[in-house]
């Protein structure tokens, strides 16, 4: 029997990203969001497990947010976000308000 996971809301988007990864920054598009990570591309390679410092930006607004590449598939890398306080999930959550004004407010804690 096949147990049941909780995933929290994913949402399709095509915002511009980047990694800073020691020097290295690399540019991407973010694909799909939720308050715990993302899916995406990136113009480089990056390797699973690589840690850094990651923007997406919409407009004038971006966040920050220290994330880890958790997987790769073919050319989409898949990011879990890196909270060290609660003052970064609640801007992860304010940021998702901001690019998906008619998502449910239910959603939204």
């Amino acid at each position: 029997m096949r147990r049941f996971l909780y995933r929290l809301p994913r949402f399709k988007t095509e915002l511009p990203m980047d990694l800073i990864l020691g020097d290295a920054v690399i540019l991407g598009v973010c694909l799909n969001l939720s308050e715990s990570g993302l899916r995406g591309t990136f113009s480089h390679p990056v390797l699973a497990g690589a840690e850094g410092l990651l923007t997406i930006y919409q407009g004038e607004q971006n966040v920050q947010i220290h994330a880890r590449v958790y997987s790769l598939k073919g050319d989409e890398a898949r990011i879990r976000f890196r909270f060290d306080s609660e003052q970064e999930q609640q801007n992860i959550r304010e940021f998702l308000k901001l690019v998906t004004p008619s998502s449910p407010k239910s959603w939204w804690r």
